[in-house]
């Protein structure tokens, strides 16, 4: 079964991540080492075995999905007992799923669970969502763009958008409070609309029932993206231009900035591009799958974890920001300091 799965694994379009809703890489996401490319020059959903099965079949595929993808391989000690448990008892696909639900929970993991039809459908419209940016002009000339999620395929489309139209700014406020992350690679374009050169991120996890590491470099032509634990790959992909030039740029940051967002924020933290202001962030440091299953349902699954440029984990700490502003009742007081610090920047 695993071979005929890595066979006929495809990408559709949809990381993640986690997300993704506020719960994906992410969701942050995605992971496909080898032919198929890697994590971020593809999108999270991936597609096993979609002809018709039995709902034995339809089981014991997110079971060796799990055994070949699940992050906390110790939390695996006993998953053979699950193979075989319901052998002869799946009458129907709703059997199934409750089989598999129960076999889920059993991870002890809020970020791996199985999807039905009416969540994945939930999930593909969150991907299509526009007006996810919004921005303006704030007095002093100083851009402002807010990003409310990562997981739709049009966020990174839309901030190149928002900077264009603040082409003239003198400097940029860039709003990730409440954004819970989304798909990776949308926040990896982002990125590079802000630097020049850097490091993005680095995944470790399993992918596939192998160690996995990928490491993101964006460069002033292009990102590559290093995979391999022992023998690497590289691959090159497009990047977009930095479209702030070296003008500051302040970061807010809450507690609800989570997983791609934070991902984000320490980037550009990290290669010395921004400074974060708000509170700590959320501490969402792990990215997921997923799968799409027969019966337009799919299981999302924890595989990675994501390290920061500057070598750290975030994930159950969070990000402390530069300067850590509380908000008030009167007024956006986060916002308002982070109008001070640039007019700093801009010796005003």
């Amino acid at each position: 079964m695993k071979n005929t799965i890595r066979a006929i694994a495809v990408l559709v379009m949809t990381l993640i991540c986690t997300a993704a809703s506020a719960l994906t890489l992410a969701s942050v996401a995605s992971c496909a080492p080898g032919p198929v490319g890697t994590a971020l020059q593809r999108s999270q959903n991936i597609v096993v075995n979609n002809q018709q099965v039995t709902p034995d079949e339809y089981y014991h595929q997110v079971w060796e999905l799990v055994r070949d993808n699940f992050l906390y391989q110790e939390r695996l000690t006993d998953w053979q007992k699950w193979e075989n448990k319901y052998d002869g008892k799946l009458n129907t696909f709703t059997d199934a799923e409750q089989a598999i639900n129960e076999m889920l929970d059993s991870l002890g993991d809020g970020y791996t669970y199985f999807k039905n039809a009416t969540l994945t459908k939930a999930k593909q419209q969150r991907d299509d969502a526009r007006n996810v940016v919004s921005y303006r002009m704030l007095p002093g000339n100083i851009g402002y763009i807010r990003i409310r999620t990562f997981s739709s395929h049009h966020t990174a489309e839309e901030t190149k958008a928002a900077l264009q139209a603040l082409k003239g700014a003198d400097a940029y406020v860039l709003d990730l409070r409440g954004n819970g992350g989304g798909y990776i690679h949308e926040a990896r374009s982002v990125f590079s609309l802000f630097v020049d050169t850097g490091t993005f991120t680095t995944l470790r996890g399993r992918y596939d029932g192998d160690p996995y590491r990928e490491l993101v470099v964006l460069t002033s032509k292009e990102f590559e993206v290093t995979v391999g634990t022992t023998a690497t790959t590289t691959s090159k992909s497009a990047r977009e231009p930095n479209l702030t030039g070296n003008k500051p740029v302040v970061v807010l940051v809450n507690q609800d900035t989570a997983s791609a967002s934070e991902m984000l924020s320490g980037a550009l933290r990290d290669n010395g591009r921004a400074e974060l202001l708000g509170t700590r962030t959320f501490g969402k440091g792990i990215a997921q799958l997923t799968w799409n299953l027969p019966r337009s349902t799919s299981v999302q699954i924890t595989y990675a974890r994501y390290y920061l440029p500057g070598g750290s984990s975030i994930h159950g700490t969070g990000i402390t920001p530069h300067r850590v502003v509380k908000p008030s009742g009167s007024g956006d007081v986060q916002l308002s300091e982070a109008l001070k610090v640039i007019d700093q920047k801009l010796g005003r």
